[in-house]
């Protein structure tokens, strides 16, 4: 019954050529079965994965059953878009850059015009705010885009169809923690809750650039900087160890190494080094280098 609810509600939003989000659908089709004390729907972790479901069965992406997820990144760099009509220029956002919506499919977001080289993908919003003021975007020719921790399905549909469509290195950089490893892995991967669409959401190729625990002494970085691992770190750690997608033997050499130090870093860690060491010394030398994670 809920699933036929959501596809029928679905049906009807496409009709009148209107979006709306998750949880609008969810108070739309709550309400109490006539002759009974049930609910259609108690809480909206009962309506979410129906339209998982829907997406599965239909092969396509709730955006293009005009089901708005949450958008929370942004994006500036060398690209003209359309975005419905509008023409943008992402080297012409200032502050703020451009937001990226939740539905980036070719019917609404149309790529004019992209001569960046590559795409660096920033975890902490703070680190994409420096290298934007510091046009780091400008002087290597790039985008930077940042999902503010872990990326919203737009930015990840995004960042694939940057790669698949116009050809471009991706290369990831977050936290030296288990936490920022996994959402490297999301991008690259797909989630486990979606992997039905990882082909669509996931990017196989994209490269890890850092922060890891090796470029405490690679670069210097004070070890009074490094945070101390919980208990919690630890199993989340051991747990990442077991993945697939991280059994390379790279992947873990840098695991085992931070179990062995006990300590991680954030990536705000480097401005001990200067306020632009991150954009003038950093990303510059591990690009160079290609000092990269698979």
């Amino acid at each position: 019954m809920q699933t036929l609810m959501v596809a029928a509600e679905c049906k009807k939003i496409r009709e009148q050529g209107v979006t709306t989000t998750i949880r609008d659908l969810y108070y739309a089709l709550k309400r109490t079965i006539p002759g009974t004390r049930e609910n259609t729907f108690e809480e909206q972790d009962e309506s979410d994965p129906v339209i998982e479901d829907l997406e599965a069965m239909l092969n396509s992406l709730r955006e293009n059953l005009n089901l708005k997820a949450d958008r929370k990144g942004y994006m500036a760099g060398n690209v003209m878009l359309n975005d419905m009509g509008d023409r943008i220029n992402c080297a012409k956002m200032g502050s703020s850059g451009w937001a990226i919506p939740s539905n980036v499919e070719n019917d609404i977001i149309k790529f004019e015009d992209v001569k960046a080289d590559y795409v660096l993908v920033i975890e902490k919003d703070a680190v994409w705010q420096r290298l934007n003021e510091d046009k780091f975007w400008k002087k290597h020719n790039c985008l930077i885009i940042t999902g503010k921790g872990q990326p919203a399905r737009g930015t990840r549909r995004l960042i694939n169809r940057l790669h698949h469509e116009h050809k471009l290195p991706v290369y990831v950089m977050c936290d030296a923690d288990c936490y920022g490893y996994y959402i490297y892995s999301v991008i690259k991967q797909g989630s486990i809750n979606l992997s039905f669409l990882s082909d669509r959401l996931g990017t196989p190729d994209a490269k890890y650039i850092g922060l890891t625990t090796l470029d405490v002494e690679k670069f210097s970085i004070p070890h009074n900087v490094t945070i101390k691992m919980t208990n919690l770190d630890v199993k989340r750690t051991k747990e990442l160890m077991q993945y697939v997608w991280f059994k390379p033997k790279e992947w873990q050499k840098e695991l085992k190494n931070m179990l062995h130090f006990n300590h991680k870093l954030e990536l705000e860690a480097l401005s001990s080094k200067g306020i632009k060491f991150i954009s003038e010394k950093y990303l510059p030398e591990k690009i160079k280098q290609e000092d990269f994670l698979p």
